[in-house]
């Protein structure tokens, strides 16, 4: 089975990663390091300071690598790496905890619901990948927030053209995320409204 991204077996994936196979490491490393970033910004609010964090707990994982037997139980260690990182970071710089939305940044319940959130950003970004160019390139404008006919000028077909791309880029994007109900409503009204 092949380990290309996008395209692997999550047993095979493991079983690199348990035996030290770099190809595997690079695939989880694309996987999850984009999602881990914004996740320790949220806490840290310097991306720059955020992608040293991941970093380095890709190399605490990468240590470890032999000790996990599921791939979740990686991803847990991966966030829980970050969120301690990072809390150590404030606390160090003597920076007083963050509270957002009458949760403070520390707490478990702040943990779960950025976990949760970055998680599904993560799966939302990865089904774009493998949506058709134009379809792909469409809701990519979208994301940036352009409108029909701005996507249409830039890329050089009809605003019916770009309707027409939007429509059954949902379509597929709805049938790969059914799991995901809950972030895919969300992003529809943010997409297609």
């Amino acid at each position: 089975m092949s380990m290309e991204r996008g395209n692997f077996d999550s047993e095979v994936l493991l079983s690199g990663l348990r035996h030290g196979d770099e190809r595997a490491f690079r695939i989880l490393f694309e996987e999850f390091y984009t999602a881990l970033c914004l996740f320790a910004t949220r806490f840290l609010g310097d991306s720059e300071a955020a992608a040293d964090v991941v970093q380095e707990a890709f190399l605490k994982y990468w240590d470890r690598h032999g000790d996990f037997d599921n791939y979740y139980k990686i991803k847990s260690f991966l966030y829980v790496v970050v969120r301690r990182a990072c809390l150590n970071l404030l606390r160090d710089k003597h920076v007083n905890v963050e509270v957002t939305e009458g949760i403070a940044i520390d707490s478990e319940e702040f943990f779960q619901t950025q976990v949760m959130e970055e998680e599904a950003y993560r799966v939302f970004y990865r089904t774009i990948e493998h949506l058709p160019l134009q379809m792909r390139t469409v809701i990519y404008y979208a994301l940036k927030g352009l409108k029909n006919s701005e996507i249409a000028q830039r890329m050089g077909v009809s605003e019916n053209a770009v309707h027409a791309y939007k429509k059954e880029a949902y379509k597929r994007l709805k049938d790969s995320m059914k799991d995901y109900y809950y972030l895919f409503e969300f992003l529809f009204l943010f997409l297609f409204v």
